[in-house]
């Protein structure tokens, strides 16, 4: 559909959607859902801080990039996890082999994904659901950053290593985060967060 979709366009949706019936979703609504096993899901807005962190996480990784390997970092990108039954996440922080602006971004391509849990989030998700997704996948690297109970900083970050087919937790940051792969990145927590 294109953004001059009628106001009711929402109504076609089946309970299931394919590939091709998510292409036809208006670009704006895509932004706010997530699909699994083909169902929508529509995510929660998030905070500022929230949107901070992941933001100056993204400009961190990607000022410390090399040449080779070719990475390049998003926020808030679609996934493609399956194309049937069509699941795709949207991870605030997606690091990826390069691609060409208009290739659809699968897991294959995906070598680090960020997460970021507010309390006021879904924990369960982020901690469980997504972390069993992104692992079936064989995403190589999984951090999820948890966010302080008042919302004014980052608490912690678990870093996770694929091994075997799961997810391993190989670091719990305090502080500040250095990690050395896919991209290295040394940074205090108060520079990802304070406004």
């Amino acid at each position: 559909m294109t953004s001059s979709a009628p106001s009711d366009w929402y109504r076609w949706i089946p309970d299931q959607i394919t590939a091709r019936d998510y292409e036809q979703l208006p670009p704006d609504f895509c932004r706010t859902i997530e699909v699994i096993d083909g169902h929508i899901v529509k995510c929660e807005s998030p905070s500022r801080l929230h949107n901070r962190v992941a933001r100056r996480m993204a400009a961190h990784m990607e000022a410390a990039r090399k040449p080779e390997p070719c990475l390049m970092v998003e926020t808030d990108v679609d996934v493609r996890l399956s194309d049937v039954p069509l699941s795709l996440r949207r991870p605030d922080v997606v690091v990826y082999r390069c691609l060409d602006d208009d290739a659809r971004l699968y897991a294959d391509d995906t070598v680090l994904v960020v997460e970021i849990v507010s309390p006021d989030s879904s924990h369960h998700t982020d901690t469980v659901e997504k972390k069993a997704a992104y692992a079936a996948v064989g995403i190589p690297v999984y951090l999820i950053v948890f966010l302080t109970e008042p919302g004014d900083g980052i608490e912690q970050i678990e870093e996770y290593r694929l091994s075997e087919g799961r997810y391993h937790l190989v670091c719990l940051h305090t502080r500040r985060l250095a990690v050395d792969v896919p991209i290295p990145v040394d940074v205090a927590f108060s520079e990802l967060a304070t406004g």
